[in-house]
């Protein structure tokens, strides 16, 4: 697994300088940046990942290793990403250099530790092998991988074929197969010699290498075995040529010499009891009509094509069991003729293509019934239906066929009905028949359940138009509502596709109806709901959901939703339309919820109704933005505001109950709470949207630190997703607020400074949370320190603007020498308390943080003020931070290493 990953990240890194320079000559700067920065990031984490293990075996072994901070690597991309912001081509060079410096030396630490490390661990005594425990991984070794997994899935199968044996032999029979396409069509086009006679010498080179490959077969079989495929390969695709190119006079002809092509292989495969020459032979057949130069078949030829290649292989698995062969074979008839028949099928054709889906149909129902009968004649009592592609045989090659016959007869009801009870007819008899064969018990079984559901289908399909719809739904909530009680998993997949179905048929009535079919609509939503209520509402019923299962109940519930919202929205009217459909959504959640945790429903109830909320957000969320102008919210009265207060106080209390969810997936149960209360909070100032929307949220997050002792409440604030949506604010809430000044008195005592205080307080408080839970010391000091001084700084700026009149989030700023000095003033101010109360207090990581300032405050002197240096504003400020620094070194020296731990 290691080996893999390490491969996964090589080429990760690979892809990454491909893509950067590939855009760096085609001029596509953009792309160059952000694969370079993708690039240094996952460098940095893929040597973090390397030192971590070490730290921990160091730690085992009580073993003093010394490791580089990532601080100066973080801070030197930092450089890069505003030099390539701002197109300094200076700084970016400088922010390269530094982080190919720091790199290197973090990397020649690494280095030193491993030594020291392995130094170490040279003079453990190793425990030794005894000979039995030698004996046992031999034999284990040696066993062969079909006798260890005896059951593999198609992916490892092909796996195995692929990279077992002799790769080398097998990339040059592709690579050889490629080169005789080449070859018939260079032929085709270029040679002088008659096409006939170009044909007919690659033909009898193909027979001449399948012939030395039988010859050589008792010698080297892998290799002769290739050599077969190859003349095989070679004689389909001259066949196909020839007759493409008309040197196969009609398709009578062609058709002969191709059961003569696919007799030799069938022989062959049986002869030689080769799986692998038959899967060579099936796959060039199905690649073949792709590689003509002249023209493309007509979708009925296509698919009829595919029914003799199927044919082929039923002959092969009627002798054999080869799965493998059942199995591809499907999914190419389904995925490639199933593709092609969509996109080159003509209305005319239809009858055809519903004569040959039927044709392969009756073929993938036999090659099920003889594949179970095989197996079930070796051992009756191990045989059992396996899942995905072993089932897919006989459940999903009749659905599949369905499914390709009601598209084909998509506004013919009649005729989709009566299919479906020819289908029910057809598997009632398979049923009676593999009834009365004890060997082929579960075989029948299916055939009785293929029946149920194909006579379920009879009823929606005649009703009419959206009423068909409706049936689909209801008849999918009954089924659903049996599956669970009698516990058949059959019944509630089945169910489930008639809830799909119900919901894909919508979609289309939606668009083709005159008028909004919101009855069609209100049935469908309720029945969605049902049905995730319905599975919660018994413990013995919550026990049969997997997690695929709960997957699609949180898609139904998150349709739902967004339908419910739509039809309220129409059926209300009045300007409060839109706040009543969210109080009324939301006030229906609470009670669902109460409901299910009465029925003592637990993440199987959870995890949907988490999904299905998050419609809600986005109707909330555009209902603001509609009732916003000149970075204000305007309610249109008070039963607006008071609404949404309302309704973000119910998807509060929807998320913080149950109080278990915390622990089971705080990581959500954070971003719903967070976004609800800010939603609540939007409604308290709506002329200050940005101060507005965190007044709850920093309310709540005071609350919680008064609570620290409890770890529920403290487990809220760790959470990543919570971390992120404080920094949007403080980002977002600086650069494109519109009312910053307002209420302005004086510096920090304004609502505007004083809400940024408590962000940034609170912010450096989840951080300090974020450090205890493991994540990296070099982030959580970089974003401290950037917070720090981006807050601080807006604060001046905002202070500037209102005394001075100086620029405010305008590029102006970087070349206002009154500004900048303020900047240098502040930084360095910061550095200096920072330092000095680390020193007193012997707190040596606080200290760097301060040195990370310092260095920040350096940094900008020489890069931006000293281009200036003429003027007044430049020499003060270094004079001022030289000062300062001088003061710093004299009495805020760095605490001893003795002091890390405090």
């Amino acid at each position: 697994m290691l080996k893999g990953q390490s491969e996964i990240r090589i080429i990760w890194l690979m892809v990454l300088t491909i893509v950067a320079v590939s855009a760096w000559f085609l001029k596509i700067e953009v792309l160059t940046y952000v694969c370079g920065l993708a690039f240094v990031m996952s460098v940095m984490h893929y040597v973090d990942a390397l030192q971590k293990p070490l730290i921990d075996i160091s730690a085992q072994q009580h073993l003093t290793l010394q490791f580089t901070s990532k601080v100066p690597l973080y801070i030197s991309s930092l450089l890069a990403v505003v030099g390539m912001s701002l197109q300094w081509g200076w700084l970016i060079g400088l922010g390269l250099t530094c982080w190919i410096f720091f790199f290197l030396r973090w990397l020649r630490r690494l280095e030193r530790s491993v030594q020291q490390l392995q130094e170490k661990l040279h003079h453990v005594q190793q425990q030794p092998i005894t000979p039995e425990n030698s004996t046992a991984v031999i034999s284990n070794s040696t066993q062969p991988l079909s006798e260890t997994h005896p059951e593999m899935s198609l992916i490892q199968q092909i796996k195995q074929w692929i990279f077992q044996g002799n790769p080398v032999l097998k990339a040059a029979t592709v690579v050889l197969v490629i080169g005789i396409i080449l070859l018939l069509r260079f032929a085709t086009e270029h040679w002088q010699v008659s096409l006939s006679l170009k044909l007919a010498i690659v033909a009898i080179l193909s027979f001449v290498l399948t012939r030395i490959g039988v010859f050589l077969q008792n010698k080297n079989r892998s290799f002769a075995l290739a050599l077969e495929g190859l003349g095989l390969a070679g004689l389909f695709l001259t066949l196909f040529f020839a007759y493409y190119n008309h040197v196969i006079p009609n398709i009578y002809v062609a058709s002969i010499c191709f059961a003569v092509v696919m007799a030799l292989t069938l022989t062959l495969s049986l002869k030689q009891q080769s799986i692998e020459l038959a899967l060579m032979a099936m796959v060039i057949a199905a690649v073949a009509p792709f590689t003509l130069p002249v023209r493309a078949a007509t979708a009925v030829e296509f698919v009829a094509y595919y029914w003799v290649i199927n044919f082929c292989v039923a002959i092969l698995t009627t002798l054999r069991p080869w799965k493998i062969l059942n199995q591809i074979a499907f999914l190419m008839t389904v995925i490639v003729a199933g593709s092609y028949a969509f996109i080159h099928g003509q209305t005319q054709q239809h009858d055809a293509l519903a004569f040959l889906v039927l044709a392969h149909t009756a073929i993938f129902i036999w090659l099920g019934f003889r594949f179970s009968q095989l197996i079930a004649q070796k051992d009756v009592q191990q045989f059992q239906l396996k899942p995905a592609l072993d089932i897919a045989l006989i459940f999903g090659a009749p659905l599949v066929a369905y499914t390709f016959l009601y598209l084909i007869y998509f506004e013919k009801t009649v005729w989709q009905a009566s299919l479906s009870l020819a289908f029910a007819v057809l598997f009632a008899v398979l049923y009676l028949l593999a009834k009365r064969n004890q060997t082929v018990k579960i075989i029948s079984q299916s055939y009785f359940s293929l029946m149920l559901i194909f006579i379920t289908l009879i009823p929606p399909l005649l009703l009419q138009d959206e009423w068909s719809v409706m049936g689909w739904a209801v008849e999918g909530v009954l089924i659903f509502v049996f599956a669970l009680y009698q516990k058949s998993t059959v019944s509630r997949y089945l169910a489930s596709a008639l809830l799909l179905v119900a919901g894909l048929s919508s979609l289309y009535y939606l668009f083709e109806s005159a008028h909004f079919p919101s009855l069609m609509y209100w049935v469908l939503s309720i029945s969605y709901f049902a049905v995730v209520l319905l599975a919660n509402a018994h413990e013995k019923f919550q026990q049969q959901l997997t997690y695929s299962s709960i997957t699609f109940l949180s898609m139904l519930l998150l349709s739902a939703t967004a339908m419910q919202l739509f039809l309220w929205v129409d059926y209300l009217e009045g300007s409060s339309q839109y706040i009543f459909t969210l109080i009324l959504m939301s006030g229906l959640y609470v009670i669902l919820n109460s409901v299910m945790l009465w029925r003592k429903a637990s993440w199987s109830w959870l995890i949907p109704k988490w999904i299905g909320v998050i419609p809600l957000y986005i109707f909330a969320l555009f209902f603001v933005i509609h009732r916003s102008e000149n970075g204000s919210i305007l309610w249109l009265n008070t039963i607006e505001q008071a609404g949404i207060f309302f309704s973000g106080a119910l998807l509060t209390w929807l998320w913080l109950r149950p109080s278990v969810g915390l622990k089971l997936e705080k990581e959500w149960v954070s971003l719903g709470t967070l976004l609800s209360l800010s939603l609540m909070s939007l409604s308290i100032l709506p002329a200050l949207p940005y101060i507005s929307v965190v007044i709850l949220p920093l309310a709540f997050c005071a609350w919680c630190f008064s609570q620290k002792e409890n770890l529920n409440w403290t487990m809220f604030w760790q959470t990543r997703s919570s971390l992120a949506l404080i920094l949007i604010w403080i980002v977002c809430s600086q650069l494109f607020s519109q009312q910053p000044f307002q209420f302005y008195l004086l510096p920090v005592l304004n609502p505007f400074d004083l809400i940024s205080i408590a962000i940034l307080f609170g912010f450096i408080w989840m951080l300090s949370l974020q450090l205890k839970q493991g994540m990296d010391r070099g982030i959580v000091a970089v974003l401290s320190v950037l917070s720090l001084l981006w807050l601080s700084s807006y604060v001046i700026l905002r202070a500037l603007h209102v005394y001075l009149s100086t620029p405010y989030n305008t590029l102006e700023i970087w070349q206002n020498s009154t500004i900048q000095l303020s900047f240098t003033l502040l930084w360095v101010s910061l550095a200096f308390i920072t330092m000095s109360y680390a020193t007193k207090k012997d707190m040596r990581s606080l200290w760097i943080l301060g040195g990370s300032i310092l260095m920040l405050v350096t940094l900008k002197l020489v890069l931006l003020d000293l281009s200036h240096i003429g003027t007044l504003t430049r020499v003060i400020s270094f004079l001022g931070a030289g000062f300062v620094m001088l003061i710093i070194a004299y009495i805020a020296p760095i605490p001893e290493t003795k002091a890390l731990n405090h």
